[in-house]
């Protein structure tokens, strides 16, 4: 970095413009981008139409020590930011559209849609004043507020794999100065990358149609209302996975002489199944309503904020989820969720040296869930319960071999927090922060599970509260006008739950809940601005301390568990570059070190395998030990009002672990991606390709019950085919995008 600051240095930056400053509000306040001391990544609305950001995704390509594994096709997102990896439960990472939590991980990786002023990435806890699940960081989507003058924007793109987009905005005054209006809408429409090796047909199709609109009220000068309204209906295909035959370990885990042993891992790193995808064909389907109004109010020496928002979604699943050729088992699931927010803040405006915030927030959700998962193959192997619970007993499967179950739970969660903010400026230059709030969060569950063989239920009620205070300090020191170091000291906490699988997985009493998990950040930090503000170099380093970590165990009765039985340790580097050497240049990097260890983790089914069940020292999923980032964008006018824009975008990352036992791996990955194309003040015209190099490495990958393999194991007891062993687990594996290319045309008006 330094040898990289030196050449820049020496070119004449004296002629140059400095980098635009950009506005965040991280901290729940407007403040420069420089003069936040903590680590965040901005993506500004230039930024994500030049790059084509489209999903979360895309953004944690970008953003050195975020990654984003989108499991199940993204019904499990799994965002991970400093190392802070978990793929159990409710996510580690919070994500925001102006500042109104969005709950569900099948939205995570939703497309963004037209209308975005700028995404913030928070590194690290943010608890305190963001609240519920920001345990590794928060996201926060911030859209574009309509303009008192009319404009608009079309834009239209063609690519190959039958890639359809059409993104369309208008905005202006309903009454000047008074009442203006913005409307955005997106349409993607994409065959799918990969063929079915069943039907002949693509998987991977997606199709989305979002609409947004937003008001904006202004009845005085101290007063602004605006109320945004979006509704997503995407209708997608089945997305491109297929299981890992299982390599290593081999063992049988029944204990009994009626099966062989079998292979109980994959070792080593896993392949590209892009040309082994053969599943039955079926639909990932989601209806999202998204609203919220927000009121600022100000008082003359402070403000006063109220948003409320309210998230409606609506999930219609069916998966072929052997992932295989054979139509053995099905599962359909349909969601119906929704989720209230109330956030009122009061806070100090003006430059004296206190500055304080104070606020209320509650939180309202209910979720009500049915999924039918069952076997659909050969009924003389699974048609009667009286053989199936013979075989099961017999060679000591109990409920791990079930054939079928309809599970509906209703959930609900109620929270409520006060939260405040006092920061004090000893000097001009040194200046201290203390953040704090106290949650207390109730949750139910009511769940009915029954057994398709029989159509017993069961049903299980429970409920649990949680409270909780947790701090936040922050010391910010201005060297001078250009310089600022930072440390940070941060508490996060995320609420435990239940486990209330009934007929499935028998659950013991004392089973049936778990603890938070909670989490002390220490943090230090430099932002700098140097070569006359042409170029801006920011550096943290971090320490995360990580205890009664939510991990899986086994029950006494076979059930699958969350217990607090873990404690990791995550501790790491990040650090961002951006420069503007020369007129038309922009070079931005990032880099990003994390070392992320279980000190304590006891997986007891392991030994069953003949694996080590202590898995102290290894590292956890989806993180890489080493990240980079690179974008160059060229801009060469070509007369006075025409220029030719050119972009590259360069992401690296190193191995990622897909187990807890670190035996399988999705290998290093270079993505490169290119833009091109003329611009004037109105039209554009860019022709672009993702993954040049057409990288191949898987893009995830994840350890479930393979239920082919479960299929075969008891057709073979049954006679009904071949004998076989019986397998805990298998690497499900996702491939990644192949490289695809398009032309993109707008127009500004």
């Amino acid at each position: 970095m330094v040898a990289l600051a030196t050449i820049f240095t020496v070119t004449d930056a004296t002629a140059q413009d400095a980098i635009e400053t950009i506005t965040v509000t991280a901290r729940m306040r407007a403040e420069p981008l420089q003069s936040v001391p903590e680590a965040v990544s901005v993506f500004t609305a230039k930024d994500i139409e030049s790059a084509r950001i489209q999903t979360a995704e895309d953004l944690a390509n970008l953003t050195p020590g975020f990654s984003f594994a989108p499991l199940f096709g993204g019904n499990q997102s799994t965002p991970v930011i400093r190392g802070l990896s978990t793929t159990i439960g409710e996510a580690n990472v919070g994500f925001f559209i102006d500042g109104v939590y969005q709950s569900s991980r099948t939205i995570m990786d939703a497309l963004l849609g037209d209308g975005i002023e700028r995404v913030e990435i928070v590194k690290g806890p943010q608890s305190a004043l963001y609240g519920r699940n920001t345990f590794g960081g928060a996201v926060n989507y911030i859209t574009s507020r309509p303009s008192n003058e009319f404009h608009g924007r079309v834009e239209g793109t063609l690519g190959n794999y039958g890639n359809e987009e059409l993104r369309a905005s208008v905005s202006g005054a309903l009454i000047k100065d008074k009442l203006l209006a913005r409307l955005n809408y997106t349409y993607v429409n994409r065959d799918g990358n990969f063929r079915n090796q069943l039907t002949g047909g693509k998987i991977g199709a997606k199709k989305s149609n979002i609409i947004a609109g937003t008001l904006e009220a202004l009845p005085s000068s101290n007063v602004d209302i605006v109320l945004r309204l979006a509704y997503d209906a995407t209708r997608d295909g089945d997305s491109p996975q297929a299981f890992v035959p299982n390599n290593a370990a081999l063992a049988n885990p029944t204990g009994s002489p009626a099966f062989p042993s079998a292979f109980q891992v994959y070792r080593t790193e896993m392949p590209d199944l892009r040309n082994n995808l053969a599943v039955t064909p079926g639909h990932q389907n989601h209806d999202y309503f998204t609203g919220s109004l927000s009121i600022d109010w100000n008082l003359g020496g402070a403000k006063l904020t109220s948003i409320t928002g309210y998230n409606d979604l609506k999930i219609n699943n069916a998966i072929d989820d052997d992932y295989e050729a054979r139509n053995l088992h099905f599962q359909t699931s349909k969601v119906k969720s929704r989720e209230f927010g109330q956030e009122l803040r009061l806070s100090s405006t003006g430059d004296g040296p206190f500055s304080w915030l104070g606020g209320l927030y509650y939180y309202d959700f209910h979720s009500n869930t049915v999924t039918d998962s069952r076997y659909v193959g050969d009924p003389t192997v699974f048609g009667t319960p009286a053989s199936f619970a013979y075989f099961a007993a017999a060679n000591g499967l109990g409920s791990i071999m079930s054939p079928g179950l309809i599970a509906a739970p209703i959930e609900t969660t109620k929270s409520f927090a006060v939260f405040g903010q006092l920061a004090y400026s000893i000097t001009d230059a040194l200046r201290v922060t203390a953040e704090g709030r106290w949650t207390t969060e109730k949750k139910t569950i009511n769940e009915t599970d029954t057994d398709v063989r029989t159509l017993i239920p069961a049903t299980y009620v429970n409920k649990a509260t949680f409270n909780s205070f947790l701090p936040r300090f922050t010391v910010d020191y201005h060297v001078n006008e250009d310089v600022m170091l930072y440390g940070i000291a941060a508490k996060a906490l995320k609420a435990g739950g239940f486990n209330f699988a009934t007929v499935g997985s028998p659950v013991l009493p004392g089973e049936r809940t778990y603890k938070p998990e909670s989490a002390w950040n220490y943090e230090l930090g430099a932002k700098t601005t140097f070569a006359n503000g042409t170029m801006q170099f920011n550096i943290d380093g971090f320490y995360i301390d990580w205890k009664n970590q939510i991990v899986r165990a086994v029950g006494g009765l076979g059930a699958l568990l969350n217990v607090n039985a873990g404690k990791t340790t995550s501790k790491g580097i990040e650090a961002e570059l951006r420069a503007q050497p020369m007129d038309g240049l922009d070079l931005r990097a990032g880099f990003a070190y994390t070392d992320t260890k279980y000190d304590k983790y006891n997986f007891g089914i392991l030994g069953l395998i003949g694996l080590n069940p202590d898995l102290s020292g290894k590292t956890l999923q989806y993180v890489s030990k080493y990240t980079f980032t690179g974008t160059a964008q060229y801009t060469a006018p070509v007369t006075d009002t025409l220029n030719w824009v050119t972009r590259v975008d360069l992401s690296y990352r190193t191995k990622q672990y897909t187990v807890q036992t670190n035996d399988s791996v999705v290998g290093p990955a270079t993505l490169v991606n290119f833009r091109t194309g003329i611009e004037t003040d109105h039209y554009a015209l860019r022709f672009w390709v993702n993954n040049v190099f057409n990288e191949k490495t898987p893009l995830t990958g994840v350890y479930l019950p393979s239920l082919g393999s479960r299929y075969d194991t008891v057709a073979g007891l049954l006679g009904a085919g071949p004998k076989t062993g019986f397998v805990l687990f298998n690497g499900l594996v996702t491939p990644r995008d192949p490289r695809t290319l398009g032309v993109t045309a707008s127009y500004k008006f």
